[in-house]
C-alpha cells in the first residue's frame, strides 16, 4: 500500500510539473506574440497572422487568432453643423456609402492565410474589405455584424454640431430613452456576443478569422472575446482602419 501511495504521489508531482512547464511555455509564447504584433504596428507594418510553425511550442499548443478591423473613413462630407432633418439624412447616407481610398493596408492577407473574410452588410465595411483583400478571397457579409443601430433623437430643428446629434442620441439610446423602432442596447450587446461566439467558432475550427466591421460593435466584441479566454491587443481599434488582434492558446488533445 505504501508503494502504491508513493507511486501516486510521484505521478501527481510529475503531472504538476509537466502542467507548470506547459503553462510557462504558453505564457512565454503569448508574450512573444504580443511583442511581435505590437512592434510591427509601431513600425507601420501591415498586420499579419502569426504562423503556427514559427511558434517555439507549436508541438504542444494550438494557436487561435482573430483580427477585427474597423472600416475606413466613409466617403462623405462630415463638416459643418446640421439641423435634425439634416442629421437624419446624414445618418442614412453614412449607412449607404463606401470609403475613401487608403494608402496603408490595415492587414496583409493571402489565400494561404485564410479562405474567407467576414463583414457586416453595410457598404462601408464591405468596401473596406474589397479594398484590402485579394480578389480570390471570398467575402461573406452578415447582418449581425452591423453597427449598433441608432436614431436621431427628437429635438428642436436647430443647427448643431454633428457630434452633438450622434453623442446625445447614443447616450439616450443606451439609457433606454431613444430606441423606438430600432434594437435596444441590450439587444445590441447580445448581438455582439453572438458575433464573438461566431468568430471563436471559426478560429477554433480553422485557426484564424478576420472581420471588417464597426467601432461600437467591435468594442463589445472585444469584451466578449476576452471572456472567451482570448488575449487582446488594441491597435487603434477605435479609429478608422484600426484593429483588435485576439489570440488564444489551446493545448492539443
Amino acid at each position: 500500500m505504501k508503494l502504491i501511495g508513493k507511486m501516486q504521489m510521484a505521478l501527481i508531482t510529475l503531472v504538476f510539473f509537466g502542467t507548470s512547464i506547459i503553462a510557462f511555455c504558453q505564457e512565454n509564447m503569448l508574450r512573444q506574440i504580443k511583442k511581435i504584433q505590437a512592434d510591427n504596428f509601431e513600425n507601420g507594418e501591415c498586420l499579419e497572422f502569426i504562423h503556427q510553425e514559427d511558434l517555439p511550442t507549436s508541438e504542444i499548443s494550438y494557436l487561435q487568432q482573430v483580427i477585427i478591423i474597423r472600416h475606413g473613413e466613409p466617403a462623405l462630407n462630415k463638416k459643418g453643423c446640421k439641423n435634425r432633418k439634416e442629421a437624419i439624412r446624414f445618418t442614412e447616407m453614412y449607412d449607404s456609402v463606401g470609403v475613401y481610398d487608403f494608402e496603408r493596408m490595415p492587414i496583409c492577407l493571402s489565400e494561404a492565410d485564410i479562405n474567407v473574410v467576414y463583414t457586416s452588410n453595410l457598404p462601408r465595411a464591405i468596401n473596406t474589405a474589397e479594398k484590402t483583400v485579394a480578389d480570390d478571397i471570398p467575402i461573406e457579409s452578415y447582418k449581425f455584424f452591423n453597427e449598433f443601430e441608432r436614431k436621431v433623437m427628437c429635438f428642436p430643428n436647430l443647427k448643431m454640431p454633428r457630434r452633438f446629434w450622434s453623442i446625445t442620441s447614443g447616450f439616450l439610446w443606451i439609457m433606454g430613452c431613444n430606441h423606438k423602432g430600432i434594437e435596444t442596447f441590450t439587444e445590441a450587446k447580445n448581438r455582439s456576443k453572438r458575433a464573438a461566439f461566431f468568430l471563436d467558432d471559426k478560429a477554433e475550427n480553422y485557426g484564424k478569422a478576420v472581420l471588417f466591421s464597426h467601432g461600437f460593435l467591435n468594442r463589445f466584441i472585444n469584451r466578449y472575446m476576452k471572456k472567451l479566454g482570448y488575449k487582446a491587443l488594441n491597435l487603434n481599434g477605435k479609429k478608422y482602419l484600426g484593429a483588435y488582434y485576439f489570440y488564444k492558446i489551446n493545448t492539443r488533445k
